[in-house]
């Protein structure tokens, strides 16, 4: 059974959709319908019950997720582990949000391969939906991010407190004509419209981490950021701060795969609280 297969069964599974399966395998609509048709044919099961709304597994799909999970893990592992050298007794796959790959990540990143030289790490950025996704698959085993999803088989820490802030490249007190929406999270874009009963009228949404504070100081605009990423800004006044306008909480987690080993967990994780902190400018408030 070929992992494609496999994967396809998943995107479909998280989605609930062959559609959004699709988009998340890059296959077409109708090569999705093709997999999943042969893999319930092979394991002689119905997986999915389809209608107009999308797909939801069955209770055989329910039974088969936990093993299809397992085998690709497994595989990804393996295919890594084969290809080491010799002297790498184990390997990580390590992900942080784009916006966190600043000095912050990038120092503790050269810190942890001389710290742990006997780890091969595998390091990607990602908005923190697929972090948190990919997580939860398997396909990552410790992941740094601001908007974690918190789950009994995934280990969590706090790693730092920030705060989203009103910036503007413009002028402060038109701020709500040049907002834009920028994605941190459902849970924290939702708190922060409800409170401040903003309606952007701009027609932009914008989900590029740290680059969006860029795009605020070039097109004079106004939008939420995390403190701690637009401190250097703020300081040489590329951007200003919207007096009056509250600050919303958005710590920052460090989460882990539970079958990493513990001691391990906690060697790393306190590697990451020491290497962010002595990344951070004097100028920044303090945790």
């Amino acid at each position: 059974m070929d992992t494609v297969t496999l994967r396809t069964f998943l995107a479909a599974a998280d989605t609930g959709s062959f559609a959004g399966a699709a988009q998340r395998v890059h296959a077409s609509p109708s090569s999705v319908t093709e997999r999943i048709k042969q893999l319930e044919h092979r394991l002689g099961a119905r997986l999915f019950e389809r209608d107009k709304r999308g797909c939801r597994l069955t209770a055989a799909g329910k039974k088969f997720l936990g093993p299809a999970t397992q085998a690709v893990r497994a595989l990804d592992v393996a295919r890594h582990e084969v290809g080491l050298p010799e002297k790498y007794t184990q390997s990580i796959s390590f992900g942080g949000q784009y916006i966190l790959w600043d000095r912050r990540l990038m120092n503790w990143l050269g810190y942890a391969r001389s710290s742990f030289p006997e780890i091969a790490w595998r390091v990607t950025s990602g908005a923190s939906a697929r972090l948190n996704r990919d997580l939860a698959e398997g396909f990552l085993d410790l992941v740094v991010l601001y908007d974690p999803v918190f789950r009994r088989d995934i280990g969590s820490e706090h790693l730092f407190d920030d705060e989203l802030v009103l910036v503007t490249g413009g002028d402060p007190e038109h701020w709500r004509e040049d907002y834009v929406r920028i994605e941190w999270g459902r849970g924290i874009g939702v708190e922060i419209a409800s409170r401040l009963d903003i309606t952007p009228e701009s027609g932009l949404i914008l989900d590029l981490g740290g680059r969006s504070g860029d795009w605020l100081i070039e097109h004079g605009m106004s939008g939420f950021m995390p403190r701690r990423s637009v401190a250097k800004w703020i300081l040489d006044g590329s951007l200003r701060e919207v007096e009056g306008v509250p600050a919303f909480a958005f710590p920052a987690y460090v989460c882990w795969n539970r079958e990493l080993e513990p001691t391990l967990v906690a060697d790393i994780v306190m590697s990451l609280k020491s290497s962010v902190l002595n990344s951070e400018s004097p100028n920044l408030k303090s945790d």
